[in-house]
């Protein structure tokens, strides 16, 4: 059997990695692949373990923007609306009939149009109005003006449109609807967080930008450390300690805990002294939380809408990178129990949150929901009735209880 860590991935040919929508961990371990170096290499040089690096080559792999060993190339065309103002379409198929019915539209439009009508449900609303993510409220109202005249129906007064007349009046509606949702800001940011968007050109540009820059002034501190050790090691190692200490405090200060959590841990490594313990393990707790917020906003997003799947998804993932962050713990196991999950592997993650929120009422009903959904009648009774001692109004949790107690 093939080991996993000594694959070689490579990039697939036509792949630009600037336009293909990573995250900033995915685009830094995308732009380290040479087509030479193996997984196991490649988690040395981004710093991850090797079995987070093969993680996400897999990811990568299924998007179609690597191939993992001796996999066939694929056909990478993906058309987007820019392309279709330009006639350019890609490998797209235009449907024969739509193409021979007889209407008063030229070809090249019959062209567009179909193709606009069939990415609806595929473009985001930034992609329909021409717009990059960072956009303000100025330049979304001038591409709105620009799809809004180039697809207003009054553009297409023709005595006989055919069918074609239903998909032009759609792409309107669709191009107003973009327009609503992103010139108002509560609207965008809700829309932003329940759908998963591809980070722009410019985005990616920059955060790859600053992962150079950091990675440089890494090296310069790796050589300057060599030089250093060369004419007292002990002690360069031990003024070294101190000094990532002193610079891991100031960066908890400034709210840099992910930078602050990784100087910490190189002065822990340098020398063993309690006041580095005691830091490490603070900042291990806060970064852990500091990670998972993004986490936490998509998985109440999801939830608020019904997506029990999605949402559950969000929240393992919280607790896998924050183990101790009772909230992450009491969403996983609501959304569990409603998403028909079994009551006990929920049961775990409602407990935890309990022991740590006393005081939350929810934290208890969650855990009489585990335990009325595990057969467990008596410990679902104690848990809804400490959930209405904390809040006597507790209207499901009395719910609850009084059905257990007297079956209606």
């Amino acid at each position: 059997m093939e080991d996993k860590l000594a694959v070689v991935p490579r990039m697939r040919d036509g792949i630009d990695i600037m336009k293909a929508g990573l995250s900033v961990e995915e685009g830094f371990l995308a732009s380290r692949i040479d087509g030479r170096t193996s997984v196991r290499d490649l988690a040395h040089l981004v710093g991850k373990s090797a079995d987070d690096t093969h993680r996400l080559l897999v990811r990568l792999a299924r998007a179609g923007i690597v191939r993992m060993g001796d996999e066939p190339e694929l056909d990478q065309n993906r058309p987007t609306a820019s392309d279709a103002a330009v006639g350019e379409y890609g490998n797209y198929i235009f449907a024969p009939a739509l193409m021979q019915v007889t209407c008063d539209l030229e070809q090249e439009e019959r062209k567009r149009v179909i193709f606009y009508h069939d990415h609806l449900d595929r473009w985001t609303h930034y992609e329909l109005l021409q717009t990059k993510r960072k956009d303000d409220v100025k330049e979304i109202k001038r591409a709105y003006f620009e799809r809004s005249k180039e697809w207003h129906p009054d553009r297409f007064r023709r005595p006989n449109l055919g069918p074609f007349k239903a998909m032009i009046d759609r792409i309107f509606q669709q191009v107003q609807e973009a327009y609503r949702v992103l010139s108002d800001p509560k609207r965008r940011e809700t829309y932003d967080e329940a759908n998963v968007l591809m980070a722009d050109e410019d985005e990616i540009a920059d955060m790859l930008a600053e992962q150079r820059k950091k990675e440089r002034e890494a090296r310069r501190i790796r050589e300057a450390e060599e030089r250093r050790k060369k004419n007292n090691p002990m002690r360069q190692r031990l003024n070294k300690a101190r000094a990532f200490y002193d610079e891991a405090k100031q960066l908890r200060a400034s709210g840099q805990l992910l930078e602050a959590l990784r100087v910490v841990q190189l002065a822990a490594t340098f020398e063993d002294k309690p006041e580095y313990q005691e830091l490490l393990a603070t900042l291990q707790v806060e970064a852990g939380e500091f990670r998972i917020q993004p986490l936490m906003r998509r998985g109440n997003s999801q939830e608020n809408l019904t997506n029990w799947e999605a949402a559950i998804e969000a929240f393992q993932e919280a607790v896998r990178l924050a183990p101790e962050h009772a909230q992450a713990r009491l969403r996983l196991a609501f959304n569990l129990i409603m998403g028909g999950r079994d009551p006990q592997e929920a049961s775990p993650h409602a407990q935890k949150a309990a022991l740590v929120l006393t005081e939350d009422p929810e934290a208890h009903f969650v855990l009489g929901l585990c335990y009325e959904k595990g057969g467990m009648e008596k410990a679902a009774v104690r848990a809804y009735a400490r959930a209405v001692e904390l809040k006597p109004n507790y209207s499901d949790a009395k719910k609850r209880l009084r059905s257990l107690k007297w079956g209606f």
